[in-house]
């Protein structure tokens, strides 16, 4: 493949993260705003205070990038865009009280790096066996990486915190 199909190939998946990325920001809006209804509505009638509901701690996503398979930068965004957008989407169902705090609290999101396969199913598994919610990519093969091989885990959102203990000890991306 030439250089100028690979730059083209690389700005289309940029344009393809951020616009992903903006849509999850658009329908995080919607779903906050339906969510906050819906709370509001159920802290009156129980009779707890929003000042309560909202939570003051820190909320975060970790996408954990797996560096042995030496992707590009843009297929890096692009695997981490299909990753946090993929935990967002489970978090609607299975965390649904972490991600309003996560949405409230500016949706941090975090990149770390881990060295083999083997190593992301370990981060994975202690994530999963603390409750917390995750997101395996499984890459298509289209381009830089084989079929079907693991990218990127998203952890959270979740409190720091409980994420920290399980993501603390990897280096930034």
């Amino acid at each position: 493949m030439s250089d100028e199909n690979l730059d083209v190939k690389q700005l289309l998946n940029g344009i393809a993260v951020l616009l992903s990325f903006y849509a999850g920001y658009k329908y995080g809006l919607s779903v906050s705003a339906k969510s906050k209804k819906e709370a509001s509505t159920s802290e009156e009638a129980s009779g707890i205070s929003e000042r309560i509901f909202s939570s003051t701690g820190d909320y975060k996503m970790m996408l954990v990038v797996r560096n042995d398979l030496k992707m590009g930068k843009g297929k890096i965004a692009a695997q981490c865009g299909h990753a946090s957008i993929g935990a967002y989407q489970n978090a609607t169902k299975k965390t649904p009280g972490h991600l309003r705090r996560w949405l409230r609290n500016g949706c941090a999101k975090i990149a770390v790096k881990v060295e083999s396969e083997a190593e992301l199913i370990m981060v994975k598994r202690a994530a999963e066996n603390d409750g917390l919610n995750t997101c395996v990519i499984r890459d298509a093969g289209r381009t830089q990486i084989e079929p079907n091989t693991m990218t990127v885990l998203a952890i959270g959102p979740a409190p720091s915190d409980e994420v920290d203990k399980i993501t603390g000890h990897l280096r930034l991306l």
